[in-house]
């Protein structure tokens, strides 16, 4: 298990305290982490790799606010561990899941688990906010069948990836228009009243794939989930086998970089080693 970190901030001199959990952990193929080449190119030499990365965790943020309690993501569950999980999404989505990735998780490492550690039980949710459809950021939602779950209206109408045949049958969640504006990001969707946690809509790894943004006082605090697999590839513009577009990517990587140069801003991939230090110790992306 990955240890996670948290952090107290404030949000308009309220107390907001921030969580990361690792909802159990996922090693990639080398080259599907970091890339050599773009679109189907990228992906015939990840499947020809015969590396896999170290595990890498899932990061969930829990977000403790004075409006409620938002859950970011919801991780993966034990399940994924039978070789049989994926049988019902079909061949081809079995073949790639089971010999792609390799997963770790344990009972106590599940999203529910998670909350109870802090003292926080799942009908006490506000609501949990999906970034986007991918299996390994979704599964855990099988513990919020009365909690509201948003996703972005375009992130559900075009997905890429997904595995629907693993959601529950109660699966109904709350689309969200990104008709908002904030600041560098084009589309936006504000969570609370406040309008300090945003949904942004950073595509790339999914055609619309959205990050969270929290406007704290003093700094913004980012739980980017898989704009990229660590911050240095952010930095280095260096980008995942799996991007629907390394140039749609490329764009987020600017606006992201282009805001940090104006605000101070603490950026957290969902998969990256780093992140729980990162948002302990407050460390500023520049």
């Amino acid at each position: 298990m990955f240890k996670g970190g948290s952090v107290t901030v404030t949000s308009n001199g309220k107390p907001v305290t921030i969580h990361l959990v690792s909802c159990g952990a996922v090693a990639v193929k080398t080259r599907f982490r970091d890339a050599r080449f773009s679109g189907l190119a990228a992906m015939a030499d990840f499947i020809l790799d015969k590396k896999f990365t170290e595990l890498l965790p899932i990061w969930v943020m829990v977000i403790e606010h004075p409006e409620g309690v938002f859950v970011i993501d919801a991780g993966e569950i034990t399940e994924v561990n039978n070789k049989s999980y994926f049988a019902s999404s079909g061949f081809v989505a079995k073949w790639f899941d089971t010999t792609q990735f390799k997963f770790s998780i344990n009972r106590e490492e599940e999203i529910d688990q998670q909350l109870q550690a802090l003292g926080i039980t799942a009908d006490k949710v506000k609501a949990v906010v999906l970034t986007h459809l991918h299996f390994d950021h979704t599964d855990g939602i099988k513990y919020f069948p009365s909690t509201p779950i948003k996703v972005s209206t375009a992130e559900w109408q075009k997905p890429f990836g997904d595995l629907p045949k693993l959601y529950p049958s109660w699966f109904r969640p709350t689309l969200v228009e990104m008709s908002e504006q904030y600041e560098a990001f084009e589309k936006a969707h504000y969570v609370t009243e406040a309008k300090d946690i945003i949904l942004i809509e950073t595509p790339g790894h999914t055609y619309h794939h959205c990050s969270v943004l929290l406007k704290m006082d003093g700094l913004h605090i980012m739980f980017a989930a898989d704009i990229c697999y660590t911050q240095q590839q952010l930095l280095q513009n260096r980008f995942a086998g799996n991007n629907t577009s390394n140039l749609t990517a490329k764009k987020t990587y600017d606006t992201v970089n282009s805001f940090a140069q104006s605000h101070p801003l603490v950026f957290l991939p969902a998969h990256d080693v780093n992140s729980a230090e990162r948002l302990k110790q407050l460390i500023l992306l520049k």
